[in-house]
């Protein structure tokens, strides 16, 4: 009775073992960050190939508190770790200026002043979302993590959040958390709908500034899609409304656009 028993046994082994006729053998899931990088590289190709260089201008309505301007604004890049904004209203011109993981700030008055190494770890501009996401798919130290499905504004949207580990530069790991960047993807259209991140100048104590990035209305432009309408809000507040007017690429900007001195 137990040989019977033990036989029974090893050849439902033996069955469970072998492969179901006509059935495919059930691959096993994709890992949520690897989900998280596929979404990531479909909307890259959905924006169009990454130009050399980039120059947009437009208008922009700014609030601060009880106070409201208009102006204009200046977005450049280069490659996909270079980029400034220029916003000039009736107070002046103030600049942001970023190259390389160093950046700096040029105020009113015509000073300049430098970055610290945390804040700038996120002060590339997100205002032209192809160069800052090509430049983190591009980069072996990033980080990916599939939040999921969310709607916003009535349309469906893949939650992505992204940062750099620095695990090439260990001597910069601390860095990592200043890096975060959540991104909300059009899931019917791959197009970016939302970028946000924190700045902060350092670690511990020291506040930080909540920066959402919304876009609207992306337009062709030699093969390329550009947001032509682009709303920013700090820490919840609307602060400022840009309209694009035009948008050229590769004209030859040089490291010297860039400069953070």
């Amino acid at each position: 009775m137990r040989l019977r028993v033990a036989i029974s046994f090893f050849l439902c082994l033996s069955i469970l073992q072998l492969p179901l006729s006509g059935r495919q053998p059930i691959p096993p899931p994709v890992p949520l960050g690897m989900q998280a990088v596929t979404i990531l590289q479909q909307s890259v190709s959905s924006l169009g190939s990454l130009p050399s260089d980039s120059t947009a201008l437009g208008s922009v309505s700014l609030v601060a508190g009880s106070d409201a301007q208009v102006g204009s604004i200046q977005i450049q890049t280069r490659g996909t770790d270079q980029s400034l904004e220029q916003l000039t209203t009736q107070d002046g011109t103030k600049q942001t200026v970023f190259s390389r993981g160093y950046a700096s700030a040029l105020n009113n008055a015509g000073s300049r002043s430098k970055y610290s190494f945390e804040l700038a770890a996120s002060t590339q501009s997100a205002l032209f979302p192809l160069p800052l996401l090509s430049g983190i798919l591009a980069s072996p130290d990033s980080a990916y993590q599939l939040i999921g499905s969310e709607t916003l504004d009535g349309t469906l949207c893949q939650h992505i959040r992204t940062w750099n580990t620095y695990a090439s530069q260990p001597d910069q790991q601390f860095l990592a958390p200043f890096t975060v960047r959540d991104t909300w993807i059009d899931a019917k259209t791959n197009l970016p709908v939302k970028i946000a991140y924190s700045l902060r100048a350092g670690s511990g104590a020291v506040p930080s500034i909540a920066v959402e990035v919304t876009f609207s209305d992306y337009r062709a432009i030699s093969g390329v899609l550009y947001p032509f309408q682009i709303s920013e809000s700090l820490n919840g507040t609307s602060w400022l409304s840009i309209t694009i007017s035009s948008v050229s690429f590769n004209t030859g900007l040089t490291d010297s656009t860039f400069s953070i001195q």
